[in-house]
């Protein structure tokens, strides 16, 4: 039997996750859903919008994954993934062919982690949460559910990083801190210390600068 995926999103991430599939080579066919019909990810056909997921489960499709990116805000992600589950799609975690997972790392349900990303000796990632291209994740590091670990950011050993929270491109997070949930951290700050929950902050070392509440 055919092996088929949905890819919900034709965005910029979407093509990212695309080329993941397409170099790993399991799934036979994969399908775009997104209201623009002529969306443009890897020459993948557009085979329906949002409103169509429970004909195309009913069509046979039985995987499908949120390939919608974020910056601070998982609204739409969170909205996305209960309506896959919801209609009864089983939702896999995507894994580049180029990563490094550990042995016994811990991948939740809807990850995506990408090109050259490691992920080490007992790291945990939580569902939904997205490993961007060359990001280290290191041992015994806790990402929680819907966090976004940016392209090249670094998570030194025994940290932990909340929920919703976005660690920005090139950012450096010291070993053992503590970082909360709904948290945005700037591009290439170097985090030092623990930050606390719905806060903005960034700089070298990286500092508070405003709340997201």
């Amino acid at each position: 039997m055919a092996k088929r995926l949905l890819l919900l999103g034709g965005g910029g991430h979407c093509r990212s996750v695309a080329d993941s599939l397409l170099a790993d080579g399991r799934y036979d066919e994969i399908g775009i859903v997104d209201y623009d019909t002529e969306a443009n990810v890897a020459d993948l056909p557009v085979v329906g919008n949002d409103e169509d997921l429970p004909s195309l489960f009913a069509d046979g499709w039985e995987e499908a994954f949120v390939a919608v990116g974020s910056v601070g805000n998982v609204s739409l992600r969170r909205k996305l993934f209960e309506k896959i589950k919801a209609v009864g799609f089983s939702i896999p975690h995507i894994i580049d062919p180029t990563a490094a997972i550990a042995r016994d790392a811990v991948i939740g349900e809807g990850v995506y982690i990408g090109k050259r990303a490691v992920v080490n000796a007992k790291a945990e990632v939580e569902s939904f949460a997205i490993i961007n291209s060359g990001a280290i994740v290191e041992h015994d590091v806790f990402i929680d559910a819907f966090t976004h670990v940016s392209p090249g950011a670094t998570i030194c050993g025994e940290a932990k990083i909340g929920w919703n929270t976005h660690i920005g491109a090139a950012a450096v997070v010291k070993q053992g801190v503590s970082i909360g949930s709904n948290v945005i951290i700037g591009a290439g700050s170097v985090v030092l210390k623990d930050i606390p929950d719905f806060v903005k902050a960034y700089g070298n070392p990286c500092k508070v600068v405003e709340s997201c509440q």
